[in-house]
């Protein structure tokens, strides 16, 4: 498999025209936002289907969905094919929600129309999920939990398939990132996932119903909500042994991380301790962006709105609040501090600055921020329209087999991370981290590499792998993420 170069898709790369379907009409689909751990697959109409089931912007692709006798697509929650229901509305709902707030379409980063949703692929038992770009599709898979026998299947989870999709939309928008190698861009990406992941959950009646049911419309405590991927994280934990993860949850987003410098941190933390790894360090970010959430819902609740629908509409705020921080948000690698400077400017700059207070202080208490950021967007510096690449040589010790690669790192002018020097050395403390760690894949010259090969035997997606050209050695970023 030939890698995508990052520098082909650049935000000034255009897209080609979107193919219509032959057929489109309305159909109703198996939905659910969250999983069956935690409730029932309930329904959703989409619109614009055509037999497959296919929609401008998605395909079904590795099994074929048939209606049923009503031309839907709804099957009991026990029936293999409400997974691919559930897999493919979900898909589409995600898209939708988030280019309504947008205000415009996303074009996907490997420029075909249609990406393809595999609901489950049943070639490699995996508790995982991903998107690849080069592949143009979200990937979905199955396998037993080690302690109650049952099965589980990520696509059919309504939060995991969003979280993927999330990453496919930040990826249409800001391609750079999956070229940079800190653990702030990455975590930002994990953090972008599981937001969207969230904020669909808002939308969601059943799941507002039984937050409420929980906490009381108090979103500073733990619910259904805040819990992300509640049946893989239980059968990750199963398949382990331990509480790798605090819960039955995969991440949760009421959490009291505060800022560390990653290149401090062990790879893997734990459910009280950061580590470097981005999912891991992901959670410093969703915490934050949950906390403003979490205030801005207290604040509707106490103005009188009714839990359920002061929760729902600070999930509309809150994926406005997204859309606009990717407005303004760094095209290259940048630190978190980066990033919510971006918060702040973004939403005086598109909300007329009614979160700006809130959203300096909570990352402020978080210490992502220091307390002297600007006051106003008017300080602030303005974001480029591109990207240059900074190459690196790794040199020194420590990199062994590695050593005499080639790494490019992606820099947004308006951010700077220093001087090519100062991002040099950081590149390189960046690659021997996760040299240490093993998730850089070794090739041969010649080798041809395939999808499957960039995946380790956990079925974790290395986060670099080597290329050859003219017999010089690389290292480029693996275009999946998890």
């Amino acid at each position: 498999m030939q890698l995508s170069s990052i520098r082909s898709f650049n935000a000034a790369s255009p897209a080609p025209p979107a193919s219509k379907p032959e057929v489109a009409q309305e159909a109703e689909f198996s939905y659910n936002s969250q999983d069956r751990l935690v409730m029932d697959p309930g329904t959703t109409v989409l619109k614009g289907v055509e037999a497959g089931p296919r929609t401008e912007r998605f395909a079904m692709k590795g099994t074929s969905l048939q209606p049923n006798a009503d031309g839907d697509y709804v099957f009991e929650a026990k029936d293999p094919r409400s997974t691919s229901a559930v897999a493919f509305s979900a898909a589409q709902k995600t898209l939708e929600t988030f280019e309504s707030a947008f205000g415009g379409k996303v074009d996907w980063a490997f420029r075909r129309p249609q990406m393809g949703v595999y609901p489950d692929h049943q070639d490699r038992p995996m508790l995982n999920a991903y998107y690849s770009r080069n592949d143009g599709s979200v990937n979905f898979f199955h396998d037993t939990d080690r302690v109650t026998g049952t099965l589980i299947q990520s696509g059919s989870s309504g939060e995991v398939v969003s979280h993927e999709v999330g990453h496919a939309i930040l990826d249409g928008l800001r391609p750079g990132y999956l070229a940079a190698w800190n653990s702030d861009t990455g975590g930002f990406h994990e953090s972008f996932a599981d937001s969207m992941a969230i904020l669909m959950g808002t939308q969601d009646e059943a799941v507002v119903a039984k937050v409420v049911d929980q906490n009381g419309g108090d979103l500073s405590k733990p619910s259904i909500l805040s819990g992300v991927a509640e049946e893989l994280g239980r059968g990750i934990n199963n398949a382990s042994g331990t509480n790798r993860t605090g819960g039955d949850y995969l991440r949760q987003a009421v959490n009291n991380f505060k800022w560390a410098d990653p290149r401090t941190l062990p790879e893997r933390g734990g459910p009280d301790r950061l580590g470097h790894e981005a999912h891991d360090f992901s959670r410093l970010w969703t915490g934050a962006f949950y906390e403003v959430l979490t205030q801005i819902n207290q604040e509707k609740m106490d103005a009188g709105i009714p839990p359920q629908e002061a929760i729902k509409q600070t999930g509309q705020e809150g994926i406005k609040m997204l859309a606009n921080l990717v407005r303004e948000a760094p095209k290259g690698q940048f630190t978190y501090r980066q990033m919510a400077e971006a918060f702040v400017k973004s939403d005086e700059k598109h909300n007329a600055g009614q979160q700006a207070g809130r959203i300096r202080e909570v990352f402020t208490n978080r210490e992502i921020l220091s307390p002297n950021l600007y006051a106003n967007a008017e300080d602030a510096v303005p974001a480029s329209e591109n990207f240059r690449m900074v190459q690196t040589t790794l040199r020194g010790s420590g990199f062994g087999q590695f050593e005499g690669a080639v790494v490019k790192t992606p820099v947004d002018e308006a951010f700077p991370l220093g001087k090519d020097v100062e991002t040099e050395k950081r590149t390189r403390d960046d690659i021997k981290r996760l040299i240490d760690a093993g998730r850089i894949l070794m090739t041969n010259p010649g080798q041809r590499v395939e999808t499957k090969d960039l995946f380790d035997a956990q079925g974790r997606p290395y986060v670099g792998v080597v290329t050859w050209e003219n017999g010089q050695m690389n290292i480029e970023r693996v275009p999946i993420i998890s």
